[in-house]
C-alpha cells in the first residue's frame, strides 16, 4: 500500500539549532525506516522540522512501487537545489527505494549537490552515510518517538524485503530477498516503544506473515509480542494471502488484542489476471479465506489494494474485479492505475490512459459505495476504541471514531456508536 509524501515533524520540534527535515515517500516500510533515521539524526542533538528553509540536513526517502511516486521524488530532489545553493553546509541525503533502483553513481552525476545516496537494500548501514558527513554520535540511544501516526502507536520492522515474483513489482528487487529479524530483536523493538508510551504496535514487512526465523513461525512471533507488558492492541501490515495457516485463524479467534482489522491485498478480481501476476492464488481462494477468517472473528474488517489497467486485462476481467469489491465486503480499498516497472514490452500497458482512467473512476465509486455500506453496518455496535484525543480514537477494526467527550488518549474505551459521517464513526463512551 502506497501512501502520500509525508513530512516528518512532531509537535513542538524545530525549536534547536541544528534541524533536519525528512521528507518520506512512500509506504509504512519507508515511515518506519525514516523514524530510525530521525533517530541516528537525534543522538547527534538535531530536533525534526517540516519547514526546509531552517533545515540544517535534508533527507528524501523515495519510493518507486509506481512510476509516479518515483518521479515524485526525484522532482522534489531537484528542488533541493536552491536550498543547497542557499545553504552550501547543509547535508543532503536521498535514501530508499528509488535510491537503490536508480544508484548513487546516477544520481550524484544529475544531482551533484546530493551528500549521501543510501539504497534500500542498505538503510540499516545509513549510520555510516551519517558519520561520514557529521561524525559519529555520542555513546547511548534515544527514547523511541513517533513521527508519522498517532502517539498510541508505533511500528517495529519484523523483516525486510520479498522473497516472492509478483509480475509488476519491483519491491523485490529494490529492497532485495526476504531476511527476517530474529524474534529478539523484535520484541526488544516492541518493549522499547511501549516503554516510550505506544499502546499499539503495528508489525511490518512485505510480506509480514511469511515471518520465519528459525522455529520461530509468524503466529508465534505475535503470541510472544501479545505478552508484552503494556500492550493494549497489536496490528500487523501487509500480509500475503498464501501464508495464513491454522495456527493463525485459532490466535485471531482467541486473542482480543489482535486487531480486528487486517489489510489484505489482493490487487484483482480475474483468475485470468492473478495468474498473469503471480499472486499465487484464485477469486476463489481468497474468498474462501475471507471467510475462515471471518469465521473466525466475526467483526473482522479487511481493506485491500486493487490494480487497474494490467496488461490484457479484458472488460470482463475488470468486471470480475468490480464484483469482487461486494463480496469481499472490504471497509476500504486503495485502488491504483497499473504503473509498468519494467523496460519488456510484454509488461506495456495494453489499453489507453484515459481508458483507464475510466475503469479506475468506476472502480473508485464501487469501493466508496461498499465502504459506506460497512461503515453503516457498525452503527448500533459496540467497538473497542483506543484513543489518541479526548474525542477522537480508532477501533480494532480501524475505523475512525468521535465522541462529543470523556476519551482518556492511550485507553481503551467501548463505545456505543450512533451514527457515521463521512468516513467517522460517532458514539458515545459507556
Amino acid at each position: 500500500m502506497q501512501k502520500s509524501e509525508k513530512r516528518a515533524a512532531p509537535p513542538g520540534a524545530g525549536g534547536a539549532a541544528r534541524r533536519v527535515c525528512i521528507i518520506t515517500f512512500g509506504c509504512q516500510m519507508n515511515e518506519a525506516d525514516s523514524e530510525g533515521i530521525a533517530a541516528a539524526f537525534r543522538r547527534r542533538g538535531y530536533t525534526l522540522t517540516d519547514d526546509i528553509k531552517k533545515a540544517d540536513a535534508v533527507v528524501v526517502n523515495t519510493c518507486t512501487v509506481r512510476q509516479k511516486a518515483e518521479d515524485k521524488a526525484i522532482s522534489q530532489i531537484g528542488r533541493l537545489r536552491v536550498w543547497k545553493e542557499k545553504r552550501p553546509e547543509g547535508k543532503v541525503f536521498v535514501v530508499g527505494c528509488a535510491a537503490q533502483k536508480l544508484g548513487g553513481k546516477n544520481i550524484k552525476h544529475r544531482f551533484p549537490f546530493v551528500d549521501e545516496v543510501v539504497g534500500a537494500k542498505s538503510i540499516e548501514k545509513f549510520e555510516d552515510s551519517l558519520i561520514a558527513q557529521l561524525g559519529p554520535s555520542p555513546e547511548g540511544e534515544t527514547e523511541h518517538q513517533n513521527i508519522y501516526r498517532s502517539p498510541q502507536t508505533a511500528y517495529t520492522t519484523v523483516m525486510r524485503g520479498c522473497s516472492l515474483k509478483c509480475s509488476y513489482c519491483i519491491v523485490p528487487a529494490v529492497r532485495g530477498p526476504a531476511v527476517c529479524l530474529s524474534p529478539e530483536a523484535v520484541l526488544e523493538d516492541a518493549a522499547a516503544k511501549l516503554k516510550a508510551g505506544a499502546k499499539e504496535i503495528v508489525l511490518l514487512g512485505q510480506t509480514v506473515n511469511s515471518y520465519k526465523y528459525g522455529k520461530t513461525t509468524f503466529s508465534e512471533l505475535l503470541k510472544k509480542t501479545l505478552a508484552l507488558p503494556g500492550l493494549a492492541r497489536l496490528r500487523f501490515m501487509s500480509p500475503h494471502p498464501v501464508y495464513f495457516d491454522d495456527a493463525f485463524t485459532a490466535l485471531l479467534a482467541s486473542e482480543p488484542k489482535l486487531a480486528r482489522h487486517m489489510h489484505l491485498p489482493v490487487q484483482s478480481g480475474s483468475d485470468r489476471i492473478l495468474r498473469l501476476m503471480r499472486r499465487g492464488y484464485t477469486r476463489g481462494a481468497y474468498l474462501g479465506l475471507l471467510e475462515r477468517l471471518r469465521g473466525a472473528a466475526p467483526d473482522l474488517a479487511v481493506s485491500t489494494d486493487f490494480i487497474v489497467g494490467y496488461p490484457g486485462e479484458t472488460e470482463q476481467d475488470f468486471a470480475d474485479t468490480l464484483a469482487l469489491v461486494e463480496e469481499g465486503r472490504f471497509s476500504l480499498a486503495y485502488c491504483f492505475k497499473y504503473s509498468p516497472r519494467t523496460d519488456r514490452p510484454e509488461m506495456s500497458a495494453t489499453i489507453s490512459e484515459a481508458e483507464m482512467e475510466a475503469r479506475l473512476e468506476k472502480l473508485l465509486a464501487a469501493v466508496k459505495k461498499n465502504s459506506r455500506l460497512v461503515l453503516n453496518e457498525r452503527i448500533g455496535k459496540i467497538e473497542e476504541v483506543l484513543f489518541e484525543t479526548e474525542t477522537y480514537g480508532r477501533a480494532s477494526g480501524n475505523f475512525a471514531v468521535r465522541v462529543k467527550a470523556g476519551g482518556t488518549p492511550g485507553k481503551v474505551e467501548k463505545v456505543l456508536t450512533a451514527g457515521a459521517e463521512k468516513n467517522t464513526l460517532n458514539g458515545k463512551i459507556l
